[in-house]
C-alpha cells in the first residue's frame, strides 16, 4: 500500500460533488496524510502547496470515491449462479433451494476467498466504501473483517442476526450451518462491534445485518436489535419491501403494508438502511421521508430478477436519501458500481417514460453523497472538499469510449465503466494504481476461486451446475 506524506494529483477534470456542485477543468486535489487540504484550479493548489509532490493527471476525470450500501461478499463464488436452467420465479424456492444451501456449505476459509474476490473486483471498479448486508457466522466473520483492513477498502460490515424456529427451518430445509439462534447472533454482532468497530484509522465499522422481516422471523428480533443498537450507538441493515408478497404478509398481521410493520417495529430510523423498497407505496415513502431512513437501491439485481423499479423518483422528490447497491454477483453478476450509474438512469427513464425522470448528476450523487450518508460518513467521505478523507478515483479517459467529452458527468455515468478506473484512493493511500491493484495479489485471489469451485459445487449440491446450454 502507497503511503506518503503528500501528494498533488493536478491538470485533471475534477467533480468536486461539493455543495456548488463545481466541475473543475485542470483541476487539482492536494492530500496530505488521508486527507483531502484543497481543490482547485491546479496552478492555485500548486502556488498553496509548493512542496508537495505533482502528479499529472491530464485527461483524466477525478471524482470521489463510490459508495456501494448493499452488498453480499459471501456470493462472489457463486457468480451467477442463479441463472441455472430451472431457474424458479418464485423467490423463496431461489433463496431456499439455490442460495442458502450455497451459503450454508461455506467455511470461514470460503469466506475469506469470496470476500478477497468481492473487494478487489470493488476496488478495481472504483468502489472504496460499501455496506456488507449480512456476514453470516460460518463465513468467518475476522477473517473477512482482516480482508477489508488489509485491502485497504472501508467498509461496514453487516453481521447476521435472525429468530427463525427450528420448525420453519426443517420446513423449507433451512441449512443448519447458516441457521443461528436470536441470542448468539446478537451477541457475536457485539462482541466484533467490539473487536472491529473502528479499525484500520475508522475504516471499520460493524453493523446488525438482519434478516426479512417475512413470515419465518420473530418479530420480536426486531424489537430487540433495534433497542441494542440505540442503546450501543450502532447502525442496522435488512431487506424489506421487497416483494408484494411481504405486503401480503404484512397485511395478514394487521398492518397496512411491510413498511408500515418494519415502523412499528421500530427498524426505521436514520440509523437504517433497507434495502430494495421495490414494492413500497405513496404512503411507505412518506414513511421512509418521516423517519430519515435510508434506501439502498439495486437496479440491476432487480431488473435481473424482474421484481420492478423502486419507485426512485417519487422517493428523491419526497427527500429520501436514495444510494446504490451492486447487491450480490448470484444474480447481478458483477460489482461494478460504475455500470450501475448508467443502469439505473435507464430504468427510473423507461418506467417514468421521460429523459428527465433521473439526470447523471442525480445518479452520481445517489452513488456518492447519499451512500455517504447512508453508512453515516457523509462528515469524511462522499464528496472532494478540504478537511475530508481523501477517499478518490480517476478515470482514464483516453479511450475511444470516453472521447470526445462535453459533458464530463454524463461520461462518467453513461459512457465509463469500472475497467476504465486507472487510480483509486482511500485514507489517502494510492491503493489502485493504473488500473493495479497495489494491496492485494490479484492472481492468488483468482486461482484461489477456482480452486475451491469443484468442492463448492459438490459440498452445495444444488441445481447452479445445470445450465441451459451445457458445456460438454
Amino acid at each position: 500500500m502507497t503511503s506518503s506524506p503528500g501528494f498533488i494529483f493536478a491538470h485533471a477534470t475534477v467533480i468536486t460533488m461539493d455543495r456548488d456542485r463545481r466541475v473543475i477543468a485542470d483541476g487539482a486535489v492536494a492530500v496530505i496524510g488521508d486527507t483531502i487540504v484543497g481543490v482547485g484550479k491546479t496552478a492555485e493548489i500548486q502556488a498553496r502547496f509548493p512542496d508537495l509532490p505533482i502528479q499529472d493527471f491530464s485527461r483524466h476525470i477525478i471524482a470521489p470515491g463510490l459508495i456501494d450500501t448493499h452488498v453480499h461478499l459471501s456470493q462472489a463464488l457463486f457468480r451467477a449462479a442463479g441463472e441455472r436452467n430451472a431457474r424458479s420465479d418464485n423467490f423463496h424456492d431461489w433463496l431456499y433451494r439455490l442460495i442458502l444451501p450455497m451459503e450454508g456449505t461455506m467455511t470461514p476459509e470460503d469466506g475469506a476467498a469470496s470476500a478477497s474476490l468481492c473487494i478487489l473486483e470493488m476496488l478495481k471498479s472504483g468502489t472504496t466504501s460499501f455496506l456488507e448486508s449480512m456476514t453470516s457466522a460460518n463465513h468467518g466473520f475476522d477473517g473477512i473483517a482482516q480482508v477489508c483492513v488489509d485491502s485497504g477498502i472501508r467498509a461496514a460490515l453487516g453481521k447476521v442476526v435472525m429468530d427463525v424456529s427450528p420448525a420453519y427451518r426443517d420446513r423449507v430445509g433451512w441449512p443448519l450451518s447458516a441457521w443461528f439462534e436470536p441470542d448468539q447472533g446478537i451477541a457475536e454482532t457485539l462482541a466484533a462491534h467490539k473487536q472491529w468497530h473502528g479499525a484500520a484509522n475508522g475504516r471499520i465499522q460493524v453493523w446488525f445485518g438482519c434478516r426479512t422481516a417475512d413470515e419465518s422471523a420473530n418479530p420480536d428480533l426486531y424489537r430487540r436489535v433495534a433497542a441494542v443498537a440505540k442503546e450501543h450507538g450502532m447502525r442496522l441493515t435488512i431487506h424489506h419491501s421487497e416483494l408484494e408478497s411481504d405486503n401480503e404478509y404484512a397485511r395478514s398481521l394487521g398492518y397496512r403494508s411491510h413498511m408500515d410493520y418494519g415502523y412499528q417495529l421500530g427498524i426505521l430510523g436514520p440509523n437504517a438502511v433497507l434495502t430494495h423498497c421495490t414494492a413500497a407505496d405513496s404512503e411507505d415513502i412518506a414513511l421512509l421521508a418521516q423517519t430519515g431512513t435510508s434506501v439502498a437501491n439495486c437496479p440491476a439485481n432487480n431488473a435481473t430478477s424482474a421484481w420492478g423499479p423502486t419507485r426512485v423518483v417519487e422517493m428523491l422528490e419526497a427527500g429520501v436519501n436514495v444510494a446504490l447497491g451492486c447487491d450480490g454477483t448470484v444474480s447481478d453478476a458483477n460489482m461494478d458500481l460504475l455500470r450501475d450509474l448508467r443502469v439505473v438512469c435507464q430504468i427510473a427513464r423507461s418506467h417514468g417514460k421521460s429523459r428527465n425522470s433521473l439526470r447523471a448528476e442525480t445518479a452520481l450523487e445517489m452513488a456518492t453523497l447519499h451512500g455517504a450518508r447512508a453508512l453515516g460518513i457523509d462528515d469524511q467521505v462522499g464528496s472532494l472538499e478540504a478537511g475530508k478523507k481523501a477517499d478518490l478515483i480517476t478515470i482514464d479517459t483516453d479511450a475511444p469510449h470516453l472521447s470526445p467529452i462535453w459533458n464530463p458527468v454524463a461520461t462518467l455515468v453513461f459512457a465509463a465503466q469500472g475497467s476504465d478506473v486507472h487510480t483509486v484512493v482511500i485514507d489517502g493511500k494510492v491503493i489502485v494504481s493504473g488500473g493495479e491493484i497495489l494491496t492485494m495479489d490479484e492472481r492468488a485471489i483468482v486461482a484461489e476461486a477456482r480452486r475451491r469451485l469443484p468442492d463448492l459445487k459438490k459440498r452445495a449440491n444444488v441445481p447452479a451446475d445445470n445450465p441451459r446450454w451445457p458445456l460438454s
